[in-house]
This record gives structure tokens, sequence and C-alpha cells, in this order.
């Protein structure tokens, strides 16, 4: 069974939960989850990409710094993304005192006659954030503020 996400109800803010069968798998469901709740990831086309590094001490602040960066590509370049990879990660290595990834973010320029922006997420907040392991498989829960 692949990883996936739904939305999460909430009275004043939308959200969303994650899952995946390892961390990579999550923190990309996670992305696809929380521009899902924008635009339909869909009508994208991967014209652009664009690259990250991130550095947390938790998968929790990893995380929100993910999601972070990426609605800062969606506001201040008005770019919408299609695919999101984690291309290299040291998840693996227990003795490495942070979480390190390295990503890919695939897509393209916001077009008003191509994409239905249903509502903007303003920002990913801590309210509600978990990344952990249950199981076999890893979950995560954020709420966005809208």
């Amino acid at each position: 069974m692949p990883g996936g996400y739904k939305p999460v109800e909430h009275t004043a803010d939308v959200g969303v939960k994650a899952w995946g069968q390892n961390q990579k798998e999550l923190l990309e469901e996670a992305a696809l989850g929380m521009v899902s709740q924008t635009y339909n990831p869909d009508t994208v086309e991967e014209k652009e990409v664009r690259k990250l590094e991130l550095e947390a001490e938790t998968m929790d602040e990893l995380l929100l710094q993910w999601l972070r960066e990426i609605l800062y590509f969606m506001e201040n370049e008005a770019l919408l993304f299609k695919r999101f990879q984690i291309e290299k990660d040291n998840f693996s290595l227990k003795n490495e005192k942070t979480l390190q990834i390295q990503a890919s973010l695939h897509g393209e320029k916001r077009d008003p006659t191509r994409h239905d922006i249903c509502k903007e997420i303003k920002a990913v907040t801590r309210h509600g954030l978990y990344a952990k392991k249950n199981g076999p498989w890893w979950e995560a829960n954020v709420l966005f503020d809208v």
C-alpha cells in the first residue's frame, strides 16, 4: 500500500494527515497534501525545478521547514508544484545529530487561465504538528492558516 494524504477538519483552518512507508515518502505526501488544499496538482506541468537543502534536529522540525519552503516558492515566485522528490537524505544514519534532505520541486509558474486557486495558505503552523513512526508507517499531521 502506497503513502497518501487526506484533508483534516479543523474549526478555523485547514489541515492534512499524511502517511508513508518511510520518512522520505511521508515528506513527499505531506507536500502534495498541502498544495492540494490550494489547487489541483493534476493541472500543473513539470516545466521548472527548484532545489532545496534542509537540516533539522527532529522530524517535526524538518516537516515544518519543508512545507514552509514550498509555501515560500508558491508565494514569492508564483510557482505551483506537481511533484516533490527527496533525492538524498541521511535518515538511515543513526549517529547523525541532525536530519538532512536534498530535494527537488517540480512545477510551473501559476497561470490564472489554467490554474484555479481555491484557497490561499498563509502559513504552516506548529499547532497540532507531528511526524512520527506508527507501527510500520510514518504519519504526520499539519494545520495551515488560511
